[in-house]
């Protein structure tokens, strides 16, 4: 019996260790969820991490340093810049299938209102703010520059010279035009002098501009074409500033140098002309058309005894410089050498001298009340860009924070506040732009206070200049 009691114990211990095993730990069964809500935290603060570094506020270094919000990489500058006048921006609706999914990841991730506004900042913000805001500051007035021509600064020592009663520009856009001097286009160089001339000489005379050398290309195919194509693209008649400059604009260098037929073309010109006309050549290059400018020169003479031909030889070797020199003494009239865009530019300014009549008209090289509308536009371009987009993001938040609310991810109250915001944020965008605006309307106000400054100035010292010489007139 005593065996069998040993045995029975023994059993049933064994048994009773069985099922103590079996039973889990309870301070490990405690700690298991414990560790599971941990891990989940620590996932939701990695997740919120990128976050940390968004500022909410509305200026500029906010906005430069702001990202691009990842679902509007794929928006263009163009679109985002698109004014869409008082109507409210509307979601698109391939982003409005997707940003569901990201705000309900939002809502599960965090329930703090600022985090909220944080990620929907880092969704729905605008890829374009560092662009608009950079060109914002880069604006810089760009008013055409008076033409003020100064005898003291000349080495001439003529009188006055009597302004013409018709005036042909006859500007070279031969291929040699498109060689460059400090880094410019001599092209573009010779297109700014003759706008700038054109101004002042337009106030007292009736003008007309012909172009020379622009059509075809310099190839021997094209010599023909290129010669022949000679072109008034200025009719003769009264200096009209944006249809002047639009002439001048219409056309590249290309082709061959037909002086001498440019000349004839200007003889036949002025040959309906009554009064006195005067022929001014801006030019870098000899005659390859086969002509002979000189006898050109001479033939216009011989049909108009007072009129003259003048020469800018611009940038020219020395066998060039003699044949223009030749045009100009065959033409009555004188030639002029510049070597620079600064020497172009003061021959044309302190060589050909405005009458008392351009002294007169002085104030319209300043800017007037139009000239002022254009450039404020143009001030106002990119901080009206950055009020565009920024109202759009602004209503992307607030449809945002609508599909959280229709889907309980949000609180009634955290809706409210989401959508205040978003309309407070629209408006910090437009109180921004408005800031910049102004900066950029003051920049023009003072370049055009010191342009309006310098031609007061140079009517002054005109006026005391015409004194001392005795002039009446």
């Amino acid at each position: 019996m005593k065996r069998y009691s040993l045995l029975f114990m023994l059993f049933t211990s064994l048994v009773l260790s069985a099922c103590s095993s079996d039973e889990p730990d309870e301070k490990v069964v405690a700690e298991q969820p414990a560790k599971e809500v941990v891990k989940k935290e620590e996932t939701k603060r990695s997740n919120l991490d990128h976050l940390k570094n968004i500022s909410l506020e509305v200026t500029e270094e906010s906005l430069l340093a702001l990202e691009p919000g990842s679902m509007m990489v794929d928006l263009s500058y163009e679109k985002d810049i698109e004014d869409i006048g008082f109507n409210t921006p509307e979601l698109d609706p391939e982003l409005k299938n997707k940003l569901p999914a990201k705000l309900e990841q939002l809502a599960n991730e965090t329930d703090d209102l600022e985090t909220i506004k944080k990620g929907l900042v880092s969704l729905l913000a605008s890829p374009h703010y560092k662009k608009i805001i950079e060109n914002a500051r880069d604006y810089e007035p760009h008013f055409e520059e008076p033409f003020l021509p100064d005898p003291t600064k000349s080495e001439s020592t003529d009188d006055e010279t009597k302004a013409s009663d018709k005036a042909i520009i006859l500007l070279d856009a031969s291929s040699s035009m498109l060689q460059q001097v400090d880094g410019r286009a001599k092209m573009e160089i010779a297109k700014d002098a003759v706008k700038s001339f054109a101004k002042t000489i337009g106030q007292s005379s009736e003008i007309s501009l012909l172009v020379y050398g622009h059509k075809g290309t310099d190839s021997d195919a094209d010599k023909g074409a290129s010669c022949s194509g000679i072109e008034e693209v200025y009719p003769i008649g009264k200096y009209e500033k944006e249809v002047f400059h639009g002439a001048v604009d219409s056309f590249d260098s290309k082709g061959w140098t037909p002086l001498a037929g440019a000349i004839h073309k200007a003889a036949e010109m002025s040959s309906s002309y009554e009064g006195n006309t005067t022929i001014y050549i801006v030019s870098d290059g000899a005659e390859t058309c086969d002509g002979d400018p000189v006898q050109a020169s001479k033939d216009l003479i011989a049909k108009n005894a007072e009129s003259t031909v003048n020469i800018i030889g611009f940038d020219v070797d020395g066998e060039t410089e003699n044949q223009l020199k030749a045009v100009a003494e065959a033409g009555n009239g004188e030639y002029f050498k510049a070597d620079s865009p600064e020497e172009l530019k003061n021959t044309i300014q302190y060589e050909w001298l405005p009458s008392t009549l351009d002294l007169a008209f002085a104030f319209t090289m300043a800017p007037d009340g139009w000239d002022m509308v254009a450039e404020y536009k143009v001030a106002e371009k990119s901080p009206l860009e950055l009020w565009t987009v920024g109202r759009k993001e602004a209503h992307r938040i607030i449809d945002a924070a609508a599909i959280m609310s229709e889907n309980g991810w949000v609180t009634d109250e955290q809706y409210s506040e989401l959508r205040d915001w978003g309309f407070e944020r629209s408006e910090a965008m437009k109180e921004l732009h408005y800031a910049m605006s102004k900066t950029n309307r003051e920049k023009a106000d003072t370049e055009s206070k010191e342009i309006r400054q310098r031609v007061d100035d140079w009517v002054e010292k005109m006026k005391e200049l015409k004194k001392e010489r005795g002039d009446t007139w």
